[in-house]
């Protein structure tokens, strides 16, 4: 297994970025594929700082901090918009690389979710050294990590913003999951769930179990706390009500049983709905003219600038908007396959893809900059 720099608290941040680095350098196996692109395969994967360039002052030290947590089989990249804007708006920023993400989907294989939770607690203990506040952003997996941090310490968390928390996964993976003796039987036999040709060299497209696994037993740890006590520091949320990885419903049940009344939800929706809690501001989203039918689990933290995922980026699945062939929204893999088929047949005009950026995204990250400065 990998050896990850973060049981010594004290290691200054730029050690911690420049040894993960190296991880990231000796155990990814495309570099030699991709020699032209080594550089930005690395930068892409490893941790960083964004420093601003006018900074809001406390008494001593700067004032707010904000530690940015990826998602599941994502790398720090998935936060770096927002962590730019974050910046921009005078917060000191840093990610950091969970355990088993940003090399080679192998490494997820023996991971644990304490080693995700040994990660987040060097980043905040070295974050908090440097700032009078700290925030913590985190995207899918990296939100639920915050949800826990946050119950774990009331103290230290001045508040957590969670972008498509991941508190229940969405069926058939969760099927899956709920049968223990299944998943026990085919974890023995079988220990991916699909494995595909990585095509994404910021995202593993292979879906190990364990850490499928790994994820489940973190939420059902953040269940048992939440029946002693809840989260009482302040909480934003943006999530897709369609989001095809993750149950939004689980994610606004969550979010209504909070009792601050200074907590925010953004939630993005294909029809209107309104909900009784003035706290949750809806954003219809469904837009014909630019093909989107909803928002997914993936497009939400990525600006539509994004080098990679954005309009023009570099990925070779990214949503081009301006093509008249496909419709984009909430789709996973199953559901694009059975329209490809619908396609071929005739029955549907255009295909389905994933969105994979989030067009209302300025508006996002500045809901999120006030939600910060307000608190």
């Amino acid at each position: 297994m990998i050896k990850y720099p973060t049981s010594d608290s004290k290691l200054p941040f730029s050690d911690y970025i420049n040894r993960c680095r190296t991880i990231v350098e000796e155990h990814r196996s495309d570099l030699q594929r991709f020699h032209a692109n080594a550089k930005l395969i690395i930068d892409t994967n490893s941790p960083y700082e964004l420093i601003p360039s006018k900074p809001h002052y406390g008494d001593q030290r700067l004032k707010y901090g904000v530690l940015l947590l990826h998602g599941l089989f994502d790398c720090p990249f998935s936060l770096k918009d927002v962590g730019e804007c974050l910046q921009s708006n005078g917060m000191l920023c840093r990610s950091v690389l969970l355990p088993g993400h940003g090399t080679t989907p192998s490494d997820l294989l023996k991971v644990s979710y304490h080693d995700w939770i040994e990660t987040l607690h060097y980043g905040i203990e070295s974050l908090r050294q440097q700032v009078e506040k700290v925030f913590l952003v985190g995207y899918s997996t990296g939100a639920t990590l915050s949800i826990y941090q946050a119950l774990q310490d009331e103290q230290t968390i001045a508040g957590i913003i969670l972008l498509a928390p991941a508190l229940k996964i969405k069926a058939p993976i969760d099927l899956l999951l709920n049968w223990r003796q299944l998943i026990k039987w085919i974890s023995n036999k079988r220990q991916w769930i699909c494995y595909e040709d990585e095509i994404d060299y910021a995202r593993y497209r292979s879906i190990a179990f364990n850490p499928v696994i790994q994820l489940s037993m973190l939420t059902r740890v953040i269940k048992e706390m939440m029946r002693q006590h809840t989260v009482n520091c302040p909480v934003f949320i943006a999530a897709s009500r369609e989001d095809e990885t993750i149950s939004s419903q689980k994610a606004i049940d969550f979010f209504s049983r909070l009792p601050n009344q200074n907590n925010k939800l953004l939630l993005y929706t294909s029809s209107d709905h309104r909900y009784p809690d003035q706290r949750i501001l809806t954003r219809r989203i469904q837009n014909q003219k630019n093909h989107i039918n909803h928002f997914s689990h993936v497009s939400i933290p990525f600006a539509p600038n994004n080098s990679h995922y954005g309009e023009y980026g570099d990925y070779f699945h990214t949503s081009r908007l301006h093509s008249n062939q496909y419709v984009f929204g909430a789709y996973n893999r199953l559901e694009i396959q059975f329209f490809d088929i619908l396609y071929d047949l005739g029955i549907v005009r255009k295909k389905r893809r994933e969105l994979t950026y989030n067009p209302d995204f300025d508006f996002m990250v500045e809901k999120i900059s006030d939600f910060i400065l307000k608190h």
